[in-house]
């Protein structure tokens, strides 16, 4: 069981690119060691290695933001959403739009129910 307040962070700012340089490794150190127990428990039917690279592809998209302010936000979005996946406040549906690249959402193939529905389309 895993305590709300465990990963829970205050909100602080960095002032340097150097010191949230190391805020946003640490925070894909945490996501690369829960990406384990984030498939456990959201029951995900697929290896860790394919949640290991859709995390760092999700690290590689935002890498060249150079504004300290947008990337501080950047960051805080990113701690609340571990906190989110790691304390089960999401459903599955949820989690799986994360690695839905191949189709826009936009885009709905209206042969497969089952799919849609349990995407949340």
């Amino acid at each position: 069981m895993t305590l709300p307040t465990a990963f829970a962070e205050t909100t602080k700012r960095s002032a340097t690119q150097a010191e949230l340089r190391q805020r946003v490794l640490h925070l894909y150190r945490r996501y690369m060691r829960y990406s384990r127990e984030m498939s456990d428990i959201y029951e995900l039917d697929m290896p860790v290695s394919n949640i290991k690279t859709k995390i760092r592809q999700e690290f590689e998209r935002q890498r060249f933001v150079n504004d300290l302010g947008v990337s501080n936000v950047l960051y805080m979005k990113g701690q609340m959403e571990f906190q989110e996946l790691v304390n089960f406040w999401k459903q599955q549906c949820h989690v799986l739009r994360y690695f839905d690249d191949q189709k826009k959402y936009g885009a709905v193939d209206k042969n497969d129910f089952i799919k849609n529905f349990l995407r949340g389309n």
